[in-house]
């Protein structure tokens, strides 16, 4: 059954991706049309960041940082220190990208597409494209910055293998009178609530405080649309968890 929009707001991902599981074992553990904004994109707690992370590596799945790094790698932008740097040591020949992602037939990460998606006349930063406008553009628009994933053709129809994420919005609220703040629109076909919501909520987190800091804006709402937001695996392990947190 396709469920009307289910609207959820919290104040952390943390708390966000929680709830959610709990709606999806009361739910036989699949709802469709998923709305959830997360208010405050900075806060973490990190004994329940823990618990996640030693979660994951007792089932064997991938961890909350491999999950979040493939959207957006903080701990290299936290050692480079601005935007060009980054996106420098990430896609240059035998950077970070080549190191860590050997599989050579795969679609990439999230954040490669974003900073190098490959069209016809050769890669595009889109990311850096929409720092600069914002920063360079008088007039802000509010919804003019936007990043695509998926590559027309066959990802559009892969059922499995294919990127998740489809879609990112930039979102902009700014006037003479206040400093410009910043949101993003996030938007799954498919979102495993196991082994990769709570790293996606992370990830997409850490990349909207990151536009903030590089256009001397302030982080604002994070929202994220699941068309189909799932638990497939573990359900009996990951319901005990959410029941001790």
């Amino acid at each position: 059954m396709i469920n009307e929009p289910i609207n959820l707001s919290f104040e952390n991902f943390q708390t966000a991706w929680l709830e959610v599981v709990k709606l999806l074992s009361n739910s036989q553990w699949e709802v469709r049309n998923l709305v959830v904004q997360i208010k405050n994109p900075a806060a973490i707690n990190q004994e329940f960041h823990k618990r996640i992370t030693d979660f994951a590596q007792t089932v064997q799945l991938l961890g909350p940082k491999h999950v979040a790094y493939t959207i957006f790698p903080h701990t290299l932008y936290r050692n480079k220190g601005n935007s060009t740097n980054l996106f420098n040591a990430y896609n240059r020949a035998k950077g970070v990208y080549d190191k860590l992602h050997k599989r050579v037939h795969d679609w990439g990460t999230y954040f490669r597409r974003m900073t190098y998606y490959k069209g016809n006349d050769g890669p595009v930063n889109q990311l850096g494209n929409i720092i600069d406008a914002i920063k360079k553009r008088n007039n802000r628009s509010k919804a003019a910055y936007t990043m695509v994933i998926q590559k027309p053709g066959g990802e559009t129809i892969r059922p499995l293998g294919g990127p998740c994420l489809n879609y990112v919005a930039v979102q902009i609220d700014s006037d003479s009178s206040r400093q410009m703040t910043l949101g993003l629109l996030a938007v799954y076909r498919n979102h495993d609530f196991l082994e990769r919501a709570y790293g996606n909520y992370w990830g997409l987190c850490n990349l909207l405080t990151f536009l903030a800091n590089e256009v001397n804006g302030i982080a604002g709402p994070l929202t994220c649309i699941s068309s189909r937001a799932y638990v497939e695996g573990c359900k009996t392990a990951i319901k005990k968890l959410v029941g001790e947190l």
